[in-house]
C-alpha cells in the first residue's frame, strides 16, 4: 500500500510539472486532482485548459510519462 501512495504522490507532482511546461502559468491553485478507485489520477486545470488542442497536448504528455490509462486530463 505504501508503494501505490508513494507512487500517486510522485504521479501527481510530475503531471504538475508537465502542465507547466505546456501551460507556463499554471500555478497551483489552478490544478485539482483526484485518484479514482481504479488509481487513475482525474486532473482538472481550472480556468487554463482554453481548447481541446491544450488539453490533448497535456494527454500526449502524461500518456508519454506514465502509460496509457494513467492519468486523464479534463476540463
Amino acid at each position: 500500500m505504501y508503494q501505490a501512495v508513494t507512487e500517486e504522490n510522485s504521479r501527481k507532482n510530475l503531471v504538475f510539472g508537465l502542465l507547466q511546461q505546456a501551460l507556463p502559468r499554471t500555478e497551483p491553485d489552478n490544478y485539482a486532482w483526484a485518484f479514482d478507485a481504479a488509481r487513475t489520477l482525474r486532473v482538472t486545470v481550472i480556468g487554463r485548459l482554453t481548447s481541446s488542442g491544450e488539453r490533448a497536448t497535456v494527454q500526449v504528455l502524461c500518456d508519454a510519462q506514465f502509460g496509457p490509462g494513467k492519468v486523464v486530463v479534463v476540463t
